[in-house]
């Protein structure tokens, strides 16, 4: 009887334990993928941070929100987006990645993005669009 107890409870410590280490490991939220495959700095930009660290051609720096929307805008209106696949994606505590491919029609780029919850919202914190070399 005392085993049953014994196995119950470490059962139950563990099903608790699982459920606070789930709750705390987020995904980049769907909304930031859907906003790279349409090109749309507009819904990209909900997601922005105070400041975010963007590495978009030649610029490479620690951003505004309103200076990094700007360069996003100028980026996707230079380059026709077609689509954005997604090839790994990750999460520790409250940060979060995707890294994907984003198909233009003149190039193929490589897309690293870091999100970081901040309240109830996780929002960008990096953003790189690089040259793939493939």
């Amino acid at each position: 009887m005392k085993t049953y107890k014994f196995i119950a409870l470490i059962a139950f410590f563990s099903l608790i334990t699982s459920q606070n280490i789930t709750a705390q490991n987020v995904d980049v939220p769907n909304e930031i993928t859907v906003a790279l495959n349409s090109g749309d700095a507009g819904k990209l930009s909900a997601w922005l941070n105070n400041n975010v660290e963007l590495v978009i051609g030649d610029k490479n720096d620690v951003y505004s929100k309103q200076q990094a929307i700007g360069i996003i805008s100028d980026f996707f209106r230079n380059n026709s987006v077609q689509g954005f696949q997604v090839l790994h994606k990750g999460n520790r505590e409250a940060a979060s990645f995707v890294i994907g491919t984003l198909k233009t029609s003149s190039r193929n780029y490589r897309v690293y993005v870091l999100t970081r919850r901040t309240g109830k919202q996780s929002l960008i914190q990096q953003l790189r669009i690089e040259t793939n070399n493939e």
